[in-house]
């Protein structure tokens, strides 16, 4: 009996799986945000500094992601992305019994350890299963499915939190990562890892060095990490802080902020499907172009209204969209740079995300903590936004390789 390769599984099913994990890493990476105000008074630290509880999460993703991606490329994309969710769920459940400061951030890291398997895993299989010229599309749905969260999961973790404590929260979240782990083993059969032929390799660790290092051989490659990386950090340093904001701005509880944050998610994640569709038309750098320059005046703006609390809701849910319409664009880009390591290639890419994610919050925190305004906070992530477009000049060439790749793609 021949076993089933990644060209022979279904799309419906692999896209299913994928939107329902990203789902979940994104559920996971923003239920803080609305809930650091609490966190921080149970465990008696600054509020200003809760943004820590998001950088020790982003911290474990952006070191571990390459080597699980390299791993996911050798061993297989179904193993890395169960095990993942194992440690995913193991990281969450621990969040919610853990009441000492430096604990909980260990317990974040062990969960961005875990997202760190799935990403990666999931938007190779992705890219495997649906053709270039459909990918924008299909990237689009997925980072819908992560951004969806923010419409449905974070609200939600939010008002539970308000009814039964923060820690409820993280019970949730451990649960669905369960869910999610027997959704994987029923629709996902084993397939023979892409780097097959590699399994001889006498140093495995060396071999996931080399892999590493040939992907970013591409200059291409690193513009679109230089990309991703400045990209969350424009939405992270003032986004994770979001929580904060409103409570000293507006005096929101968690249930409020969450209802906020619910407003941004859904510009989101219409901007994902909407961004992912329109990239494939007009070309992905088009988009990227305009959704950074919308997203720079975005997260400017949104701490320079002062007390106007509909409009500062209003660019807020502006920004959002401009952030969900670029980011397809970008996971579809590396997807294609180096088609022979696609988990590798991701899994930097999801490095630099969540890097920029990491050092955002890491310096929005020390910042903030120091007495600096929001305002500061709100320029800098502007100009992060800005600085993505010189280094657009730099995928030109990736787009242009690219193509004849789909063209013999689509032939074959």
């Amino acid at each position: 009996m021949t076993s089933p390769t990644p060209s022979t599984l279904r799309p419906n099913r692999v896209l299913l799986v994928a939107v329902c994990s990203a789902f979940l890493v994104g559920l996971d990476s923003m239920i803080t945000v609305p809930l650091v105000p609490a966190i921080a008074e149970d465990t008696g630290t600054a509020p200003r500094l809760g943004g820590l509880f998001v950088s020790a999460y982003a911290l474990l993703f952006a070191l571990s992601a390459p080597l699980c991606g390299a791993m996911s490329d050798r061993v297989g994309r179904r193993r890395i992305l169960t095990t993942g969710l194992i440690a995913f769920a193991l990281g969450n459940f621990l969040t919610g019994v853990t009441s000492e400061f430096s604990l909980l951030l260990v317990c974040r890291a062990v969960a961005g350890l875990g997202a760190a398997m799935i990403m990666p895993s999931v938007y190779a299989m992705i890219a495997e299963t649906f053709p270039f010229e459909r990918r924008g599309k299909v990237m689009g749905i997925v980072v819908a499915g992560l951004l969806s969260s923010t419409v449905l999961g974070v609200p939600l973790g939010s008002y539970l939190a308000y009814l039964a404590g923060w820690r409820a929260a993280f019970f949730a979240v451990g649960a669905v990562s369960v869910l999610v782990h027997l959704l994987v083993l029923a629709m996902i059969p084993v397939t023979p890892p892409p780097a097959v032929e590699q399994r001889n390799s006498s140093s495995p660790l060396a071999l996931y060095l080399g892999m590493v290092r040939r992907a970013v051989s591409t200059p291409a490659v690193l513009c679109v990490l230089g990309c991703t990386l400045l990209w969350a950090f424009a939405l992270y340093g003032m986004f994770s802080n979001i929580g904060v904001f409103y409570a000293e701005r507006f005096d929101f509880n968690e249930a409020q902020t969450g209802l906020a944050i619910m407003g941004s998610g859904a510009g989101s994640m219409t901007g994902a499907l909407v961004g992912g569709r329109i990239a494939d038309r007009l070309g992905k750098r088009k988009v990227l172009v305009v959704a950074a320059l919308v997203a720079a005046c975005g997260v400017t703006a949104v701490p320079l209204i002062g007390d106007h609390l509909v409009a500062v809701l209003v660019v807020f849910i502006t920004w959002g969209t401009a952030v969900g319409v670029g980011q397809p664009a970008l996971n579809a880009l590396v997807s294609e740079l180096r088609p022979e390591m696609r988990g590798t290639a991701l899994a930097l890419n999801g490095s630099a995300q969540y890097g920029g994610m990491m050092l955002a919050t890491s310096i929005a925190a020390v910042l903030l903590d120091n007495g600096v305004s929001f305002n500061v906070i709100g320029a800098i992530c502007g100009v992060c936004a800005l600085a993505v477009l010189p280094l657009l000049v730099g995928v030109r060439v990736a787009g242009q390789a690219a193509a004849p790749a789909a063209e013999m793609e689509a032939k074959a």
